[in-house]
């Protein structure tokens, strides 16, 4: 298999290579990596993992020895091609360009989670390739989609200026999220000192130059469209309490 670019592997991660897996793995990670056999979670085969409650798809939770929780997604596709191939891809390799995105936006400060591994896995039999990527756990927080479900007027326009801050920081960042919907977005509920965390960034992108104007404004009309589809009217009108938080320009957090 060809190894990735240099320049998408990020400072203090190694890359792993067998004859058919390429995986990118921070290197404080790399023991409990190997330990748990995550090389295998392309598959979602992995021993030990439970599917992750309230999330979606075939993401699993796994808690690694000394290091906590980790969410473990195997990537799936999604629209009227799932059909017709669920789990196997063809050009570049998602799982390493979504680290490498994850982990610049991170260092820079923007409210994203920390991911500690990429796996790309030849698909057999024939052509492809399957893939995973695995992010520590944040702890005390639920997806903004069951958040703004279940709080009151009051608290959804607080949670809603939060959201805007977020999303302002991504992209003074650089950070342009492909798929920018309520699903996406993980509320603190139990932790105050998070701010929202903007997960699942694949297909997502640094813009060299910056986020435009006009990308910011699609990026929210995503979201907005989201809201809708989910009936969460409060949330809708609570709408320009997102516009005043992302208006507020919050400075970016230094990474940990």
């Amino acid at each position: 298999m060809r190894p990735p670019r240099p320049d998408l592997i990020p400072d203090r991660f190694d890359l792993l290579a067998t004859t058919d897996t390429l995986a990118v793995v921070r290197s404080d990670f790399r023991e409990a990596f190997e330990s748990s056999r995550l090389i295998r979670c392309a598959a979602a085969d992995i021993s030990g993992a439970e599917p992750l409650k309230g999330g979606r798809g075939a993401a699993r939770i796994l808690t690694v020895h000394a290091f906590g929780d980790i969410v473990v997604r195997p990537y799936r596709r999604g629209g009227w091609i799932r059909h017709v191939v669920r789990k196997r891809y063809f050009i570049g390799s998602r799982p390493i360009r979504e680290l490498n995105v994850t982990e610049r936006l991170r260092v820079a400060g923007a409210p994203v989670p920390e991911v500690v591994a990429a796996v790309h896995r030849k698909a057999r039999p024939g052509p492809g390739y399957e893939a995973c990527i695995a992010t520590r756990r944040i702890a005390g927080t639920m997806p903004a989609a069951e958040s703004l479900h279940r709080s009151r007027s009051g608290e959804i326009r607080l949670i809603m200026e939060e959201i805007g801050r977020s999303i302002r920081a991504c992209h003074d960042a650089g950070g342009w999220h492909a798929d920018l919907n309520a699903w996406n977005l993980l509320v603190p509920e139990s932790r105050p000192d998070l701010p929202v965390m903007l997960i699942d960034w694949d297909r997502g992108r640094i813009v060299t130059g910056g986020v435009t104007g006009r990308s910011r404004h699609a990026n929210l009309a995503r979201l907005q469209r989201s809201l809708r589809k989910l009936g969460l009217h409060s949330a809708l009108d609570a709408w320009p309490h997102l516009e005043r938080g992302y208006a507020a320009s919050p400075e970016p957090r230094p990474a940990a």
